[in-house]
Parts: C-alpha cells; structure tokens; sequence
C-alpha cells in the first residue's frame, strides 16, 4: 500500500502543475480535495526542503512548483522506493 504522503504529494505537485507558475496555498488545495490541511502543509516543506517548491508569505502568498518537469513517477519515486512501487520486485523482495 503506498503512503500517504506520496498521495497527497501528487496532489499538490499535480495543482501546482496546473497553476502554470503561480503561488498557492497547499491548505486550500487540500480543502478543495477534501483533505487534512495540516498533513497538506507537512507534504509541502518535505517538498520544499528537498527543492522542489518555493514559498512564500503573505498575501499572494504560498507554494510554486520550481521543479516543473516533474512527473507522477518522480513523485513517486521521491516518496516511495521504487521496489515498494513495483508488483514484481514487491514480489521478489519477499
């Protein structure tokens, strides 16, 4: 089963994506998926810290995508390894 924080991250990457550049607030996306915003905001400073978003305050204010070439699958291997991904190597691991 894969974790939380990778879907929330595609969540978050996939709005900024669609945003074309702009700041938005990660609590905001979350209540437009009907999600915890505190865990939101969580799933954004792992993504900022590892140089995926910027931020910034105030009014205006929020996260931007500075990574966007990224990928579904580049959220997913940033968040999961990729042989917990993966039905075959899932298999095999055992």
């Amino acid at each position: 089963m894969l974790n939380k924080k990778l879907d929330y991250g595609l969540v978050l990457v996939e709005s900024l994506k669609a945003s074309n550049g702009a700041y938005l607030d990660a609590k905001k996306i979350a209540g437009e998926h009907s999600l915890p915003p505190s865990y939101m905001e969580k799933v954004a400073q792992e993504l900022k810290q590892a140089g995926w978003l910027d931020s910034r305050r105030g009014l205006g204010g929020g996260y931007k995508l500075v990574k966007a070439e990224a990928s579904a699958a580049d959220v997913i291997n940033f968040f999961e390894r990729p042989f917990d991904v993966c039905p075959i190597n899932r298999i095999v691991k055992k």
